[in-house]
């Protein structure tokens, strides 16, 4: 194997990410405001995430962060979504949709699902005139940007955005109830904390 410097291969990725975050925090906007408002507001409901692919994994990850500090929520795979797991949806529930690129067509039944029912859906999509952007009562818009690998293709700045905004949504309303580390350690008894 020849003399590869994987250590500046790695380093390299850091920029490219932080970089990312760093035009992610410029875009926080009303819109943010809004979405906090709205999951603070909401009666009896759960937060239910849903994607697909690496987007539904990040999802999946902040379903389990908003558990974590208090707020009821759970995830459903895009994919599954019409193929019965619809049912799993209420009336108060708020559904966040996360797809960078926003033409996600596993999330339509979903969206078609929520607008008859009249459940609130929040997008983290990086494109405004996408369909599942237009679909959203709250657009959390991601900027484009570079991914970190070399073509700029896999996955990598856009989903460390959407997980971020996720995590922001998170502390901002979990900041706001005034959750302390001791209503934390009571989710987690098993833990270390």
């Amino acid at each position: 194997m020849k003399n590869i410097n994987f250590s500046q291969i790695a380093k390299k990725v850091i920029d490219e990410e932080t970089k990312a975050i760093k035009k992610l925090k410029t875009t926080i906007n009303a819109s943010f405001d809004k979405a906090v408002n709205k999951l603070l507001n909401k009666k009896n409901g759960k937060v239910i995430f849903s994607g697909t692919g690496k987007s539904g994994a990040v999802g999946a990850l902040l379903s389990s962060t908003f558990s974590s500090v208090g707020i009821s929520s759970f995830f459903i795979d895009a994919n599954d979504a019409g193929h019965g797991s619809l049912g799993a949806i209420q009336k108060n529930d708020i559904v966040i949709l996360i797809s960078y690129s926003g033409e996600t067509a596993e999330t339509f039944s979903i969206i078609n699902f929520c607008k008859r029912k009249k459940i609130t859906i929040i997008g983290i999509v990086s494109k405004i005139n996408s369909t599942i952007a237009k679909a959203c009562d709250i657009k959390l818009i991601i900027p484009n940007t570079k991914e970190a690998d070399p073509n700029s293709i896999v996955p990598t700045s856009s989903l460390l955005m959407s997980m971020s905004i996720g995590h922001c949504l998170a502390i901002a309303t979990m900041k706001y109830r005034k959750f302390s580390k001791f209503d934390f350690k009571r989710f987690h008894p098993s833990g270390s904390l």
